[in-house]
């Protein structure tokens, strides 16, 4: 019988499957074919697989790879800019001023920028939520700045048709029906697939005027596209809808249907019991940004309680100018350690409930359950392997509590993305340089000065 040849062979990990049995091989083998898992087997040193790569990685332990349910990409030119002030503060000192002046090419960049830092971080998807939509051509250099990384993409392509007595600047306000041609303009121009996809809308609740949602909505339903909006994310969100609309915001939006498994809430921070409840109810997930949350002095949102009722929840890391990084690893830790710290009870949340929510539960908010978030045979190959051997996570006695206590992207070693090789030993592939793509930042924030 001829030997199966594989285009990746990944042998003598401890491999974490994350699927629902929590299935744990000591030592195992993972073979990859094209984009898809092939097999996944206990090691059996006296079986010989023939590949065109084979990477032994005694020592490591493989993971599905994580994914990063909410960005904001043009941010990572703004790292530390509007430091120390709340958010309606901290928008008007950095992402609203700095949105409006934005290029292209400094789209592109910052695209690149967050990606390679994800890859670096364990991502093998990223979501981001765009709204500088005074100008196409925006859009477009920051979805070929995603795509030229080689991660899974989804491109959030948001809108505003209201708030410029909170701030937002008048360029990036437009009628919700205009936004949805937008959109279906981008899907027009750009061809969609299980790498990249195209959702939309609303930015917040103070921008957004009940008509846009309707409009919103409406388009989504009948093109079967997702969506995604901030949500209570501070006090200020439920304030312009209680003085228009004479109620809370998720009782307008259920009064509207908007509340479906199509729907990713980001940052969640005042539910009630009341929105928990029907979030679990109607199958809305949960985009759990803490880096942000707690920078920009938002609060603490209902996490544990939020699972407990069955509402699924994943981590996002938000825009790097309220983060200050797009690391993956460091979201993992706080998701961790502000819950237990809030209810004075360390197993509140534990390390394998953060990693599902980086995983399967990020799998599940952008609709691909199915085909990633989980290593099992027929899934796409979209997994991380984890070296434990540095001294901040040495020696590893539990890889979850490792992972999600003790590490730092230089933990990372190999990032694979639909079955290819993306980042490897602190090298990225398809010709991208982490130093030449400083070197081109550095000269373009020199220009953003000037301005």
């Amino acid at each position: 019988m001829d030997e199966k040849k594989y285009d990746l062979v990944i042998r003598n990990a401890m491999i974490y499957t994350m699927n629902r049995e929590r299935l744990v091989i000591d030592r195992g083998t993972v073979a990859v074919q094209d984009d898809r898992i092939a097999l996944i087997e206990p090691a059996d040193q006296s079986v010989s697989y023939c590949a065109d790569q084979v990477i032994d990685a005694d020592g490591m332990v493989l993971f599905p790879g994580f994914i990063d349910t909410h960005i904001h990409i043009f941010q990572s030119f703004l790292k530390g800019l509007g430091a120390d002030h709340r958010l309606i503060e901290w928008l008007n000192m950095s992402a609203l001023p700095y949105g409006k002046i934005m290029t292209p090419y400094q789209h592109e960049l910052a695209a690149k920028l967050a990606c390679m830092e994800a890859l670096k971080s364990g991502c093998t998807g990223i979501c981001e939520f765009f709204y500088t939509n005074q100008d196409p051509e925006l859009a477009y250099a920051c979805i070929e700045g995603m795509r030229s990384t080689g991660i899974r993409s989804v491109f959030i392509r948001t809108f505003q048709d209201a708030g410029e007595e909170y701030g937002m600047p008048s360029i990036f306000i437009e009628p919700a029906d205009k936004a949805m041609r937008e959109v279906e303009s981008l899907k027009k121009r750009y061809k969609e697939d299980d790498m990249f996809s195209i959702w939309t809308g609303p930015d917040v609740t103070w921008s957004t005027t009940k008509e846009g949602y309707q409009t919103m909505l409406e388009y989504c339903l009948s093109e079967n596209v997702r969506y995604s909006m901030h949500l209570k994310e501070t006090e200020v969100d439920n304030e312009m809808c209680f003085r228009t609309y004479g109620k809370d915001i998720v009782d307008l939006l259920e009064e509207i249907g908007f509340l479906t498994d199509k729907m990713l809430a980001v940052h969640c921070v005042n539910l009630t019991e009341n929105d928990i409840r029907r979030f679990a109810e109607y199958g809305v997930s949960i985009s759990h940004n803490p880096a942000p949350n707690l920078y920009l002095g938002s609060g603490i949102p209902p996490i544990p309680e939020s699972m407990c009722a069955g509402v699924n929840v994943a981590l996002g890391t938000d825009g790097a100018a309220s983060n200050n990084s797009t690391d993956m690893l460091e979201t993992m830790k706080l998701a961790a350690l502000i819950q237990k710290g809030l209810h004075r009870d360390a197993s509140v949340i534990t390390a394998d409930q953060v990693i599902q929510m980086a995983t399967c539960g990020g799998a599940k908010a952008i609709g691909m359950e199915d085909l990633t978030g989980t290593l099992e045979t027929g899934k796409k190959a979209d997994m991380i392997l984890f070296d434990p051997r540095h001294l901040k996570s040495f020696p590893n006695h539990d890889a979850e509590a490792t992972v999600v206590y003790a590490s730092s992207e230089e933990n990372i070693d190999t990032t694979i993305v639909n079955g290819k090789i993306v980042y490897h030993k602190g090298n990225f592939t398809g010709g991208l340089s982490e130093d030449q793509l400083i070197q081109a930042i550095s000269a373009e924030v020199e220009k953003m000065k000037d301005c």
